[in-house]
């Protein structure tokens, strides 16, 4: 459960890593259900067994200014564990609206904080493409970014990410590939990813407080009740005066594959 780069799917050929010709792909764990008396309960537990796990690394925690992000390195902070916050920023900071909270956050903690200036260019003709090539992204730029922080990292520094909430389609819930394609990516470029957000406890707690009328499909009354200390905000992507960006270059997740489509579909993993 708390192993790096965990792999918790598969497509029909029974591999990780989306075959030609495609196909579907299922979640390969026992379907969700157990869950802790509160997520900070939770939470506490986890992290503590995965530094116990782990303990002769450098962790590097993600952080995107939303609550997500923000219980995590809280409950590392809380148990005294030590950590550096990396966040992009993105062309020209244009998600500054966000990482003020990152700054803030660390700043009253005296925690290390990076961001990292991720220049349009370099996005469109380098991010982009390694991306597709090694971690099959099709779908979402805002993910795609995100590899971008690996190119930061050595072998002795775990990335943990944490504010993947869980999908919803008609097929129920699980994850929309792009996000399971964070861990593609870094098994194929030997890196170390961690993300809290896919374990089940954690997962179970953001699936019973589903609200898809408020922004993040969540009710976070849950995460303030445990973390009350942390500043409340409106749940924000940083992607929010980006559209023209995505709208711009989508297109070039493109990748001329099967079925007589020029495309990929994204897939949405679940329990069959």
């Amino acid at each position: 459960m708390l192993e790096l780069n965990r792999v918790y799917w598969e497509y029909d050929d029974r591999n990780w890593w989306r075959p030609t010709p495609y196909s579907q792909a299922k979640v390969t764990c026992p379907r969700y259900k157990r869950y802790g008396p509160t997520i900070r309960h939770d939470l506490f537990t986890l992290v503590e067994k995965f530094v116990e796990k782990y303990p002769k690394y450098n962790y590097y925690i993600a952080m995107s200014g939303g609550i997500d992000s923000e219980i995590t390195a809280e409950t590392f902070f809380q148990l005294g564990v030590p950590f550096e916050a990396i966040s992009l920023s993105l062309f020209e900071a244009q998600n500054a609206h966000d990482l003020i909270y990152v700054k803030h956050f660390c700043q009253q903690r005296s925690i290390n904080y990076n961001f990292i200036d991720l220049d349009l260019t370099d996005f469109v003709n380098n991010v982009i493409p390694k991306a597709v090539e090694f971690g099959q992204f099709t779908n979402s730029l805002s993910q795609v970014a995100l590899t971008y922080l690996f190119e930061f990292m050595d072998e002795k520094d775990i990335l943990i990410f944490s504010g993947h909430n869980p999908d919803f389609c008609l097929k129920g819930i699980g994850w929309w590939e792009d996000s399971p394609n964070l861990v593609k990516y870094a098994i194929n470029t030997d890196n170390n990813f961690f993300t809290f957000t896919s374990l089940e406890p954690i997962f179970m707690h953001y699936l019973i407080n589903y609200d898809p009328r408020q922004p993040g499909d969540k009710d976070n009354t849950f995460i303030y009740n445990c973390y009350p200390n942390l500043k409340k905000r409106t749940k924000r992507t940083g992607w929010e005066v980006l559209g023209h960006i995505q709208d711009k270059y989508k297109t070039l997740l493109d990748t001329p594959v099967l079925l007589g489509s020029d495309t990929y579909e994204q897939v949405f993993l679940t329990w069959k």
